[in-house]
């Protein structure tokens, strides 16, 4: 057994996959709750049970099954019919769920359905990469609150499938295709929701410094992983942006320009109050370019981080980065929704990261989820003043804000479970033949 990985038996297996989807079919009653007729923001606060599956089930127009992306546009910010505001695969993947069904409460049913095998193929190669570990996005918190919250799951799916391709790849396979399906399959994350791309740049650089290759194989191998990823997202967007290309660029445009506000949960808004709590354009516009250039700032930071580790150990720590960029772009994006952490939830398993800074990170979200909402519903109700819910909300928003780069920098410092299997870079038949070689 590989050091640092408890192994998962098959009936330990079995409990695990029943225990993620029965939290995802509660995640299903839970929503359900608030997919009723006639329920105001009151109501479906007070139940905590608002979200992206509820809501643009009418917002969105998923409820009379208009084809998206390619109509005209219209609304204020303009959006085609049908068009979330999410990339191309997202919103396919609701107009098909909303297909078969006529009412929100189906649309839900339907998507949880989905969303069923995504978890125990989640649950079962995380489980295969990370052994015990796997029960951290399993039976926690985020999949019960979020799991139907949208349709990050999705995301998550090709972001864990790029993981275990990179670490379980068949010996005797040839090593570039793996570089291409690990690339491909961050691609199709990207195509979901576009933060998985930013992974092929750490798994991209790792081929480029490993000492252990001839050069043409570091060329090919890193070109490999970023053509599979571009590969993938030109099929997803490509034929919607010529068809229609007022209609795709609306989504990009929307996400542009988003409002920052106390929806968005970010540092920009909660940091920077009086000054951000405004809707003038002009103030939006500076604190859009100040969230644009810090994310990008702070990425590249890390990025830079984990190539000067990889090239004194001669093996970048490309999944421990991975892990590390997507903190750096949770604290400095200008949103950083209540879901997100379904995001690092992978990384909290295949990163041997202590306990406590997941049970850590997990409270503060749950202080954020419950602060968020009665908040919301307190001051709908017509209460005036700061709330006990207002105190827990900044609570856990500034312990998310704290925590993040905090993790940043443990994830660097950690190391990725099956440290030896993971790597996606050395190839250790060729580097015993040179030294076979080189012995002769």
């Amino acid at each position: 057994m590989a050091r640092g990985r408890r192994a998962v038996g098959a009936v330990e297996l079995v409990v695990m996959c029943v225990v993620s989807v029965a939290l995802t079919i509660g995640s299903l009653l839970h929503k359900l709750q608030c997919a009723g007729p006639g329920l105001g923001l009151a109501d479906v606060t007070r139940r905590a049970c608002l979200g992206d599956t509820l809501s643009l089930w009418g917002l969105r127009d998923l409820d009379s099954h208009v084809f998206p992306y390619v109509g005209a546009l219209r609304g204020d910010p303009p959006l085609p019919p049908g068009t979330l505001e999410y990339p191309t695969l997202t919103g396919l993947w609701a107009w098909l769920s909303a297909l078969p069904v006529g009412s929100l409460p189906g649309f839900l049913v339907v998507t949880a359905i989905t969303f069923v095998p995504v978890v125990v193929v989640v649950t079962v190669m995380l489980a295969k990469i990370a052994g015990r570990r796997a029960w951290i996005f399993a039976a926690t918190p985020p999949l019960f609150l979020y799991a139907l919250y949208n349709w990050d799951l999705l995301t998550v799916l090709c972001t864990v499938a790029a993981l275990f391709a990179a670490v379980r790849w068949p010996s005797g396979r040839a090593p570039l295709w793996r570089a291409v399906v690990v690339g491909a399959l961050f691609g199709l994350g990207g195509a979901f929701k576009l933060y998985p791309v930013a992974f092929v740049a750490p798994f991209a650089l790792a081929f480029l410094v490993d000492a252990g290759l001839a050069w043409s194989d570091r060329v090919r191998r890193a070109a490999g992983a970023v053509g599979g990823a571009v590969a993938v997202l030109l099929a997803a967007n490509l034929p919607f942006a010529l068809v229609a290309p007022a209609s795709w660029f609306s989504v990009i445009r929307f996400q542009g320009t988003r409002d920052i506000d106390a929806s968005t949960l970010s540092v920009w808004f909660w940091g920077l109050q009086p000054w951000s709590a405004t809707t003038d354009p002009a103030v939006q516009h500076r604190l859009n370019l100040l969230a644009t250039g810090a994310t990008a700032l702070t990425v590249l930071t890390v990025l830079v981080v984990g190539l000067v580790l990889g090239v004194r150990r001669g093996r970048m720590p490309w999944i421990e980065t991975s892990a590390a960029l997507l903190c750096a772009y949770l604290v400095s994006n200008k949103v950083d929704s209540l879901q997100y952490i379904l995001w690092l939830t992978p990384f909290f398993v295949v990163v041997r990261v202590r306990l406590g800074w997941v049970i850590a990170y997990t409270a503060a979200n749950l202080l954020l989820f419950a602060g968020w909402f009665r908040s919301v519903f307190l001051h709908a109700v017509g209460t005036t003043g700061r709330t006990y819910a207002d105190e827990a909300l900044s609570i856990g928003l500034w312990g998310q804000i704290i925590l993040l780069p905090i993790l940043a920098f443990v994830f660097l410092k950690s190391r990725a479970v099956d440290q030896d299997e993971q790597e996606p870079v050395p190839d250790q038949t060729a580097r015993l033949e040179a030294g076979r070689a080189s012995a002769v």
